[in-house]
């Protein structure tokens, strides 16, 4: 079992038993004494909403950043079975006693989530929720005058869907940005091209940082299972200052196509480790009723959970604006190996159907140009092959058992998972039989 001890003030983590790795929360840890950090600039973004926290909102983000630093510096080569990792995680909280209550409930959203095993041990002397910068600081405050709801802002296709469409109907939002290494560049640009139309000064951004660094050198994991809770740790940060300005019930809302969201294993072996859940809707709902405990007032929502990719692009109410954002957006699950996208993984192809689905050809480069070429090469064609595999079967499988091997889902809505799943294998279908490929 790997021990993580967590804390803000980094003398608490010094003279740690052997085997005992110290991360300091929201500082810089020390490369001599080999204390990893995270979160260190998160402090200086929440103080530019200009709300300080709750302090149950604040153990939210504090919790979100311990375990994103477990989950990256802890590697799932080096556990008995090449992925299942478990945790025992000691980490000081401003209300302990709250979150020791449902300590159960979150170790159990966290398995679903990552697919390893969480023990908390929750104490005092948490991180206090930091008091905001003034108007009158030299620091930009994020506007949040005549906002009325908060949206995850990744820069991918879905997330800008998402962004242009709330716009459309009125609403004024506060897009939320997780932005690790390359991704500012691409969310900044798509602003900017949402600020050139008409939508100019109707939505604020909140960029907050939460890349994790070990300061000597260590390796990472990179599978990342666990992203998806700091991204609405930072939704809800801005979601309670929000809330606090504008004195009205705030919504999250969290855009994602139902095929990714559900990602319903395409072949047997990727029942487990080749089968993200960051937004799947028993991980949502089960935060949810969490967060219902525990007094954070906010809705997560997702209006495309019965949408596919293409018929989230089809659909746009701007699609020409949208079209002239396609270039920018990133839909891959590997382009930061070579800042390009390589249009060979399962959410490059999902993209690439979507855009055919839409009549859509302005898209951006890919390694993989001809998705023929993927083919003949052998190391890369895995994704291809399981899609292809799972078109093959579609017809011939009952979709709600397949749909289910994801995860737990709402049986008065199964059918409708069913078809979402259904809907996005006859899109790359077609694109594999405009292609030659079928």
């Amino acid at each position: 079992m790997a021990q993580l001890v967590f804390h803000h003030d980094i003398e608490q983590l010094k003279n740690l038993p052997n085997g005992v790795m110290p991360v300091q929360l929201y500082g810089m840890g020390d490369k001599n004494l080999q204390i990893a950090c995270i979160g260190n600039k998160i402090l200086k973004q929440v103080k530019k909403l200009g709300v300080a926290p709750s302090d149950t909102v604040m153990d939210f983000l504090t919790i979100a950043l311990a375990v994103t630093a477990a989950d990256t510096f802890v590697l799932r080569k080096d556990t008995a079975n090449g992925w299942c990792r478990s945790f025992s995680i000691t980490l000081p909280l401003c209300q302990p006693d709250i979150w020791q209550a449902n300590k159960t409930h979150l170790e159990q959203i966290l398995h679903f989530l990552s697919g390893d095993i969480w023990q908390f041990n929750f104490q005092a002397g948490g991180k206090l929720p930091p008091q905001p910068y003034k108007l009158s600081s030299r620091a930009k405050l994020v506007d949040l005058r005549n906002k009325d709801c908060v949206c995850l802002f990744s820069g991918g296709l879905d997330s800008a869907i998402g962004a242009i469409d709330l716009l459309e109907q009125g609403y004024s939002p506060v897009l939320v940005s997780h932005s690790y290494k390359g991704d500012k560049s691409r969310q900044q640009m798509i602003v900017e091209k949402l600020n050139q139309s008409r939508y100019a000064n109707q939505f604020s951004q909140f960029n907050a940082i939460a890349q994790p660094h070990l300061n000597n050198g260590g390796t990472t994991e990179i599978t990342m299972r666990t992203r998806s809770l700091n991204f609405l740790a930072f939704a809800v940060i801005s979601a309670y200052a929000l809330q606090e300005v504008v004195q009205e019930a705030i919504d999250i809302f969290v855009p994602e196509n139902g095929v990714i969201s559900i990602n319903t294993p395409l072949t047997p072996r990727r029942v487990g480790t080749l089968s993200t859940r960051t937004t799947h809707p028993y991980f949502i709902q089960e935060l949810q009723k969490l967060f219902t405990t525990v007094n954070i007032p906010f809705i997560l929502k997702n209006p495309y959970q019965f949408k596919t990719k293409g018929q989230m692009i089809a659909e746009c109410a701007n699609l020409p604006l949208l079209q002239q954002i396609i270039p920018d957006t990133v839909s891959c699950s590997h382009w930061k190996r070579k800042n390009q996208q390589c249009g060979v993984c399962v959410p490059c192809l999902i993209r690439r159907a979507s855009l055919h689905y839409a009549n859509i050809t302005n898209d951006a480069q890919y390694e993989f140009n001809d998705i023929r070429q993927i083919l003949i090469h052998q190391d890369r064609r895995d994704d291809l092959f399981a899609l292809m595999s799972a078109i093959h079967q579609k017809n011939h499988r009952n979709m709600n058992q397949w749909v289910l091997q994801s995860g737990s889902l709402p049986i008065q809505q199964l059918n409708q998972f069913s078809d979402v799943f259904m809907n996005g294998l006859n899109e790359v279908e077609q694109l594999l039989i405009v292609n030659q490929i079928l």
